[in-house]
């Protein structure tokens, strides 16, 4: 094969229009689930892993899209050797390349469709009467599978129309500006067409929700399932439900507070009884209160929980979306509070203990949220409910659009841990007026605009990206694909040969049903960058009729020294 094809190439990859993006149906090791399906892919920036167990620890079979279709045919909790803190697991069926295979996949990454069968318990019935009906076929499947859970409609008198537009103001619902382009508003206060950036509100990389986004997760027909319900947890607390420190203690192991510190007045005791504490004195509940703990400050721990500045802020209380590191402002309420002595001293501010942090900050969220009308984890990011006097979709404690999706799932886990799965929880959920008639629906992938000249990747890495759709999917990349693979090479290390793989053997390059010749011809484009001479094609052609398979031939393009020093030039390894 010639070497005259870096410099050739290097002039067309220049020419390629810049794309951002995530991952869509042509991984190497990708598949297609959508036999007899039941349920659609949610809740991930590219693709969710398919495990051989339910456990993150296991074999990874392959990875299926956002969006995509999949059969869901039972359901585990997770295996003791998880590591994910996500309890609940489906087993699936997918087709690979023709095959029907079986797997598991987190249930965090799956919406079921509602079946709404199983036998007809008319006291149930008559129990969410008052909910629409396009609520109850998914009530319906919660309840056959946990009878003891209540569900208490919250209709809160706001048009649904008005609700999705106040909480995408300026600043009011934030996504990670690495999602999909369709999860991020195109607003004119969000994005600039003309350079193509988006206005940042948070921490450099947090930017305003699409509407579409926001829509999918306000909606609560979306969240209607084992796993998203514990968002509509009655959080509110008194002595008739009292829950014991040992409960709270299920939940502790393989985090930091697995431990001893020392409590609001000073003495050394476990985190489960400071946690157990604050519930009794705060009523708040004490299982979300250490949830909220490892949510806000992560399993390891953060700034705001090792003291290094002499103060605690585990539940980041004060610290408000800025540019900068909002722990700062977090850490900063914790030692000074506000100016009004007697609000510092009802909530123990300085926050110098662990302990005064986890009470004072319970105290705080009791008087402002859960006993203020923002009793769920749902009514504290949508503030929605109409026992709130607060000005409505405002005096939210977080932005991030998905961040109660991804606090239920550690509720849940939190009550399987601790043995109180099935104990007669109650669910308020909100009913908004006008609503659609079914569940909202996540936003397709956002597809690049066409070729218009002049644009290039970020970078070398990008550039043989954006090259790779072209030439061998014959399309520009979808705004999320590009950074699923861009992740590959630059956080994984997966190879250019890797990479190449994923596009050539892809369901969509297999689905253009190419005749060997035209294979061949893409060869020649993807990895040479130029159309091949007639000696060459002859050469492939007849390797293809004497035996040869089309991954020989692809090994035969990959291991070339050309392929190999595009991947070199680009910044990265070929092998």
């Amino acid at each position: 094969m010639r070497k005259s094809f870096v410099s050739r190439i290097a002039a067309t990859l220049l020419a390629t229009v810049i794309a951002l993006g995530f991952f869509g149906n042509f991984a190497s090791k990708t598949v297609s689930a959508d036999i007899a399906a039941n349920a659609t892919v949610i809740n991930c920036n590219s693709g969710v892993n398919v495990r051989e167990y339910p456990t993150n620890q296991s074999r990874n079979l392959g990875s299926i899209g956002l969006n995509q279709r999949i059969q869901v045919t039972g359901s585990t909790f997770a295996a003791s050797t998880d590591t994910s803190d996500l309890s609940t697991w489906y087993s699936i069926n997918y087709t690979s390349n023709g095959e029907v295979r079986s797997g598991y996949v987190a249930a965090y990454y799956v919406r079921l469709d509602p079946s709404g069968t199983g036998p007809t318990d008319s006291a149930f019935e008559s129990a969410i009467a008052n909910f629409p009906e396009s609520y109850k076929p998914y009530l319906r499947d919660m309840h056959n599978a946990h009878p003891s859970w209540q569900f208490v409609p919250v209709y809160t008198g706001m048009d649904w129309n008005t609700a999705v537009g106040i909480e995408t103001r300026p600043g009011g619902s934030l996504i990670s500006n690495s999602s999909n382009g369709s999860w991020k508003s195109k607003a004119d206060f969000s994005y600039n067409a003309a350079t193509n950036t988006y206005t940042v509100y948070d921490a450099s990389t947090w930017v305003n929700a699409s509407a579409e986004i926001v829509s999918f997760y306000m909606d609560p027909r979306n969240s209607l399932n084992e796993t998203a319900v514990f968002q509509f947890l009655d959080l509110t607390y008194t002595a008739d439900n009292s829950i014991p420190s040992a409960h709270v203690q299920g939940i502790l192991p393989g985090t930091f507070l697995n431990t001893s510190a020392a409590n609001q007045n000073g003495d050394v005791i476990n985190y489960c009884d400071i946690f157990a504490d604050a519930g009794n004195i705060a009523d708040v509940n004490p299982i979300f209160l250490a949830a909220h703990c490892i949510q806000e400050c992560s399993k390891g721990g953060s700034n705001s929980s090792r003291g290094t500045t002499g103060y605690y802020n585990l539940y980041n209380i004060g610290a408000y979306s800025n540019v900068i590191d909002a722990t700062v402002g977090g850490l900063n309420f914790a030692q000074n509070g506000i100016s009004d002595p007697a609000f510092n001293s009802t909530y123990l501010i300085p926050w110098n203990t662990p302990g005064k942090s986890i009470v004072g900050g319970a105290m705080w969220m009791r008087d402002n949220y859960i006993w203020a009308g923002q009793g769920t984890l749902y009514f504290m990011r949508f503030n929605f409910d109409p026992a709130s006097p607060r000005d409505k979709g405002y005096h939210q404690y977080m932005t991030a659009t998905a961040s109660v999706y991804t606090e239920a799932a550690r509720m849940q886990t939190a009550y399987i841990r601790a043995g109180l799965y099935d104990s007669g929880e109650v669910f308020r959920i909100p009913v908004y007026d006008n609503m659609p008639g079914s569940a909202v629906t996540l936003p397709p992938n956002e597809i690049a605009p066409p070729t218009t000249g002049g644009w290039v990747g970020r970078d070398g890495i990008e550039t043989f990206l954006i090259y790779m759709y072209r030439s061998t999917l014959m399309r520009d990349p979808d705004t999320v694909g590009i950074n699923y693979w861009y992740g590959k090479i630059t956080q994984e290390g997966m190879s250019g040969e890797d990479v190449a793989y994923g596009f050539v053997f892809s369901q969509e390059m297999l689905g253009r049903n190419l005749s060997d010749e035209q294979y061949v011809r893409t060869l020649y484009n993807a990895f040479l960058g130029r159309e091949c001479d007639s000696e060459g094609l002859s050469y492939w052609l007849n390797r293809l009729a004497t035996g040869s398979s089309r991954l020989d031939v692809y090994h035969g393009f990959s291991r070339s020294d050309e392929f190999s020093a595009l991947c070199t030039n680009a910044g990265f390894s070929p092998y």
